[in-house]
């Protein structure tokens, strides 16, 4: 019943972003005129379109409740509906603030993400093979990792365009060209950012095909090595992958040929979405039928180079800088941010490279670490010195001519201040925690800067709810940590604290956090609308910080602070968010 409500929902999500897609193409949206329900003054082909949107959206929020009820603990239901309500808010300020385009393009990525998560629960299961595998080629996974990237940029590209109407803006019908057939003739690289856009979608597109080329020729010894249930099953992935492609291909030629091309539109859209989970169903077939027959994850020279620039960190770091530049609602030239993003994420990835490098020792002697890329001797120190280096001249130059002064040295400042204050530090006392707050405050401030080129007060405010809110969060890490820490002989509070102090400090640092977060209504740097709304948040997470005192073991007390942990993960992105879209 389960599965069964799960892939209901999935299928419920498809026609969601179907319907979105159709009420984008047409504008039709602007039929309604009210939310959550759509009020249309009559009911005719330009509004039934966005009240349908609305009911199949009021469908899954029911569905994922129910399932969330079936099974609270289960992951994706969770993920789901976090999604669902971050989905909700923002469709609801969307409509009441009328955001631009680049938030409704956010709006239908949220969607993707909520059927990719879902769709987990459906990748089959692997079957052993009895015969020893000798021809097996992990690279090919990494290709399909390359194409799933390609994937998603393009597919944020194309929301762009789809959300724009600008499809035509480089030729329309016989004279489509690879290249952009401006009025100036064609040009390769055009002036105007909306054929930039359309440019570089298109060349993602031929990126992507070259890829896909590479993998079917890596994978030639793999599938011959195959049979039975596992043959069928990669066999069916991969070909599946290049017949959605080339149907993917032939209907964007049509969309140039056409001029009423709406449902081209629509179904290219939704050929994306189904590309995209065909990538993700086939790289968590390679890593099932690598831990099922290989004895666990089959690790490259490439997955293992990127590893050392921890992604996910990247990520996070990456969400704070955007906060940074939205916040200043101000004008920025479109590939001016990318181009900002892209550089300081090289610093980024530059300061967790020579951090891996730096604490290989320390690694080596902790069950979460040990296993990875330089403790367990699968790249050799040198490279990721040599790789970590490179990255932050690059990021740092590129940051400093193409950006600006201000940006450069923060960035610089955060690498520096990291590398070599806070890690050798975090070895000798547990205050390294407030010194390794400091470049982990520093991001928002660079997203400021990128947009305004100075500090001014909201990026203080930034940079001190940054701050503060780090003490607590790592002070949740260390306690469920506790014994890997004293094994690597890094210095953590838990050490040297009982668990009532630890208590105390972690709700007085989350209590300074909410009087940091409400603070910027007094300076006049955020709304009386973020200020009520603040409040409720911070309210929840104080609360969440006091629950601690009504613990009385010690094995609910490590599971409390894991508990906090993802609070403060859900914390952090939801107040920038409010703040952004409230201010």
């Amino acid at each position: 019943m389960f599965r069964t409500l799960a892939f209901i929902n999935i299928v419920l999500t498809l026609g969601l972003i179907v319907i979105g897609g159709l009420v984008s193409a047409d504008f039709t949206g602007l039929e309604c005129t009210s939310w959550p329900i759509c009020y249309a003054p009559t009911v005719d082909k330009a509004s039934i379109y966005p009240i349908l949107h609305r009911i199949f959206a009021g469908i899954i929020i029911i569905l994922n409740t129910i399932l969330f009820i079936k099974k609270p603990k289960e992951r994706a239901v969770r993920l789901g509906l976090f999604l669902l309500i971050l989905q909700s808010l923002l469709g609801g300020i969307n409509f009441i603030y009328k955001l631009p385009t680049l938030v409704s393009v956010f709006h239908l990525m949220l969607s993707f993400a909520y059927i990719a998560i879902f769709a987990q629960l459906f990748v089959p299961d692997i079957e052993k093979i009895s015969e020893k595998i000798v021809s097996y080629n992990p690279k090919a996974k990494d290709f399909v990792f390359v194409m799933l990237l390609i994937a998603l940029v393009q597919f944020f590209f194309g929301g762009v365009i789809h959300q724009t109407a600008t499809k035509d803006v480089c030729g329309m019908g016989e004279n489509i060209n690879i290249l952009c057939n401006t009025a100036n003739g064609i040009k390769f690289w055009p002036s105007t950012v909306a054929a930039q856009i359309h440019s570089l979608h298109k060349y993602l597109g031929i990126l992507f095909l070259l890829t896909l080329i590479v993998y079917l020729f890596s994978i030639i010894k793999t599938a011959l090595s195959l049979h039975g249930r596992a043959f069928k099953q990669f066999s069916f992935l991969s070909s599946s992958l290049v017949i959605l492609f080339l149907i993917h291909l032939f209907n964007a030629k049509r969309l140039f040929l056409l001029t009423d091309t709406t449902y081209f539109q629509v179904l290219h859209l939704l050929l994306a979405v189904l590309i995209s989970l065909n990538l993700i169903f086939l790289f968590q077939w390679f890593k099932k039928f690598e831990e099922v027959n290989l004895g666990g994850y089959q690790h490259t020279f490439a997955s293992d180079m990127l590893s050392l620039t921890k992604p996910r960190l990247g990520l996070l770091v990456v969400s704070t800088i955007i906060s940074g530049i939205l916040l200043t609602g101000e004008y920025i030239d479109f590939f001016y941010l990318v181009n900002a993003l892209v550089f300081s994420i090289l610093i980024v990835m530059s300061a967790t490279t020579i951090n891996c490098y730096m604490e290989i020792d320390v690694d080596a002697n902790m069950v979460r670490t040990k296993n990875r890329a330089l403790p367990a001797g699968r790249v050799k120190p040198i490279y990721a010195l040599i790789q970590g280096w490179i990255l932050f001249i690059v990021g740092f130059l590129a940051t400093y001519f193409f950006v600006n002064t201000a940006t450069a040295l923060l960035g610089a400042l955060a690498f520096f201040s990291y590398l070599y204050v806070y890690t050798p530090m975090k070895r000798k006392s547990p205050a390294a925690l407030f010194v390794g707050a400091l470049p982990g405050a520093i991001p928002p401030v660079m997203g400021r800067t990128i947009v305004t080129g100075e500090i001014d007060g909201l990026a203080i405010l930034l940079f001190t709810i940054l701050f503060i809110w780090q003490i607590p969060h790592f002070m949740a890490i260390s306690i469920y940590h506790k014994q890997d820490y004293a094994e690597g002989d890094i210095k953590v509070y838990p050490h040297f604290y009982s668990i009532t102090k630890m208590k105390i400090c972690i709700a007085v640092w989350t209590f300074l956090l909410a009087l940091s977060a409400v603070s910027g209504y007094f300076f006049d740097l955020n709304s009386k609308n973020f200020f009520i709304a603040s409040i409720i948040v911070n309210g929840l997470f104080f609360a969440q910080s006091l629950q601690s005192f009504f613990i009385d073991d010690e094995e609910s007390y490590v599971a409390w602070a894991r508990q906090y942990f993802w609070g403060s993960i859900i914390y952090l992105p939801l107040l920038l968010s409010l703040m952004i879209f409230l201010s």
